[in-house]
């Protein structure tokens, strides 16, 4: 297998793809974005869940070559809502990023996937998987969302700041507890975990909201 055809996208590239893709399929913007919806309605993808996937190969989801089905866990889909959420919000940055790709790999079985990663240029497959991710991230928290909700809830942490700042903390040292604190407060709206916020915080330069 080797290289892949990968073509190696900006951060800001990827969110505009993002952005393309929930004007067309999600244009009223209304939290959280209903990923699984879209996915089986919308674009007229299975979604097959398979037992202990990630316990016996330690994958969490994969896409058939086809791009007709999405393979997810079954413990994932049934005990982790929001873990299940970004896995196919990710395996479908894969669809729209990696197309040509995937159709090449040909990919059918749980077992052809795990070929194809052990054979794959590192590199390369690493850029294949952050850009799902990030894909993945920027549809289920859409940037302008998130910028208005967090600005928003900043006042809910202005007297941790104020005892900090008071008791002479330098701002490096509780910015990360206030990450926390607002993404704690926000991902039950997008209906992802406190990583995936922290995550987009840290991607899009929200820190700088933080005094």
């Amino acid at each position: 297998m080797g290289k892949l055809d990968i073509q190696y996208l900006t951060y800001q590239q990827i969110s505009q793809r993002a952005e393309e893709f929930l004007l067309t399929y999600h244009p009223s913007k209304q939290l959280p974005v209903p990923i699984e919806e879209i996915i089986e309605f919308k674009l007229g993808v299975d979604i097959v869940p398979i037992p202990n996937l990630q316990k016996d190969f330690e994958i969490e989801g994969f896409t058939s070559s086809d791009l007709k089905i999405v393979y997810v866990d079954q413990f994932i889909l049934s005990e982790r809502p929001a873990r299940y959420r970004f896995t196919l919000a990710h395996e479908i940055g894969h669809r729209v990023l990696h197309k040509k790709i995937f159709k090449e790999i040909r990919i059918t079985s749980v077992k052809s996937w795990k070929a194809f990663v052990d054979l794959a240029d590192p590199q390369d497959y690493s850029a294949l998987e952050f850009q799902g991710y990030a894909f993945g991230g920027l549809i289920l928290v859409p940037p302008p969302e998130l910028k208005r909700l967090m600005e928003k809830n900043l006042p809910n942490i202005k007297n941790l700041i104020k005892i900090s700042k008071s008791r002479n903390i330098d701002r490096e040292q509780y910015l990360d507890y206030a990450k926390e604190k607002i993404a704690q407060e926000l991902a039950p709206i997008f209906d992802v975990s406190t990583e995936v916020i922290i995550k987009r915080i840290e991607y899009d330069k929200l820190e700088m909201l933080i005094p």
